[in-house]
């Protein structure tokens, strides 16, 4: 597995789409050093409890993004070659193949997270915002999570569906994530059958809002919310648990 594992990361290292999101985190860290930032009409929206908010939102939605494209295409590109066979010869089993390339896709995402990661270490250490380095590395770890689920459901997504439509609906899941909590609300004062259904549909949506909430109050040290770390990291454990059965099923299916 870990040869495997190996040659995916350093074939996606040498990936344009790696080459572009790299160049977009040098943005982002320009983009900091110039002392660009995010401005609204809301009170108190020019804080900094606010400004770095708004960053570890627009970071991990980008870097959510990122795992979409450098994982949809994976497991396609596997079963088009004559790997699968050779690989099974070496006694490594068709689940433990997919289980390799789906923990490579999450790899090189968490690699181009933490890249893009870098214009906030340095707006940080321009700005000494009044933080903890404990609060930083948490609020980093969660910033983190979303990067591991995404390409994981893409992982699985791509033994199901085209490349194409992979993406689209990992971008999807993106775009529902990161308002999650907002429809949550909304559902919950809907009521009824459909708000019943509505909420528990949304309970397979990734929490990537709940994660950059949780990031934002780490790091400033103002976490309460331990029902929704809960929530939140049962939702990645759940997912690994059934990412391995889906990879059994589909390994009977094909041996």
């Amino acid at each position: 597995m870990k040869a495997l594992i190996k040659l995916h990361l350093k074939e996606n290292l040498r990936k344009n789409s790696f080459i572009i999101f790299g160049i977009l985190g040098g943005l982002i860290t320009l983009i900091t050093l110039s002392s660009v930032t995010f401005t609204t009409n809301a009170p108190g929206a020019n804080s900094d409890y606010a400004q770095y908010g708004y960053q570890w939102t627009f970071l991990g939605i980008i870097a959510s993004l990122a795992g979409v494209t450098l994982s949809m295409g994976t497991m396609a590109k596997h079963r088009e070659g004559n790997s699968i066979d050779l690989l099974k010869l070496h006694g490594l089993s068709l689940k433990n193949q997919y289980a390799s390339l789906s923990l490579g896709n999450i790899l090189v995402s968490l690699l181009m997270a933490l890249i893009m990661a870098v214009g906030m270490v340095i707006n940080i250490l321009v700005k000494e915002p009044s933080i903890s380095i404990g609060g930083f590395f948490v609020a980093l770890i969660l910033y983190l999570i979303p990067t591991i689920i995404i390409p994981l459901e893409v992982s699985l997504l791509s033994l199901i569906f085209p490349s194409a439509v992979t993406a689209l609906l990992g971008v999807f899941l993106i775009l529902l994530g990161s308002i999650r909590g907002t429809l949550e609300l909304m559902v919950g004062n809907m009521g009824g059958a459909f708000g019943n259904i509505s909420g528990i549909l949304l309970k397979l949506v990734p929490p990537i809002s709940s994660f950059s909430q949780l990031a934002r109050d780490f790091f400033f040290g103002d976490f309460t919310n331990w029902n929704g770390l809960f929530s939140s990291m049962l939702y990645l454990w759940i997912l690994i648990g059934v990412s391995w059965v889906v990879l059994k099923v589909v390994e009977r299916r094909e041996g």
